[in-house]
């Protein structure tokens, strides 16, 4: 009987731990008529680093990792190009981004039931211009950590809307993406 319980202990704590997977970035229609005013500009994310450290573990559940296997400055990256995708602004023949992620963190509890996303990014131009944003998206997550842990992950691609939300409504944005 006791081998029988030590057992089941051992497999309740293997099956305990998941990935749990955010849905796919989707656009921002509020992103993209930022971006329009932008008219003629024409630029490209061609990388983004982490320079920040991250503990992708949610409680005792396991990792968030991004949708498609793509890694955390991968997700941002591709979210950004298709924000400038769908403002007619993307071109590889552009101004070329670079930067990094200067800090990125999430809680799934804060006050008991809300969370929060912090992103921190540092974007340098090929033209020579940079520009470094932080944001802290919060959200309601949830008591349990099933619960919290997958709103934690449904959270990212809104907390990266309202990172890029930033980005572009920042005053100095215009100059990073001018040829």
């Amino acid at each position: 009987m006791k081998k029988h319980l030590i057992l089941i202990a051992g497999l309740s704590l293997i099956s305990a731990c998941s990935t749990m997977q955010p849905p796919r970035y989707s656009i921002s229609v509020d992103n993209i008529q930022e971006l329009k005013k932008f008219d003629g500009a024409k630029a490209e994310v061609s990388s983004l680093n982490q320079e920040a450290n991250f503990d992708a573990n949610c409680r005792l559940m396991g990792p968030i990792e991004p949708a498609d296997g793509l890694s955390i400055p991968q997700f941002i990256s591709k979210a950004i190009n298709d924000e400038f995708k769908m403002a007619g602004i993307h071109s590889t023949e552009g101004a070329k981004i670079t930067g990094s992620i200067t800090k990125i963190e999430f809680s799934s509890v804060t006050g008991l039931t809300n969370g929060y996303w912090d992103i921190g990014l540092n974007l340098n131009s090929s033209n020579g211009e940079s520009l470094s944003i932080d944001n802290k998206y919060t959200f309601k997550s949830g008591f349990d950590a099933i619960t919290a842990c997958n709103a934690t992950a449904d959270a990212l691609a809104p907390a990266v809307q309202d990172l890029i939300k930033t980005a572009v409504t920042h005053p100095e944005f215009g100059k990073l993406i001018r040829i």
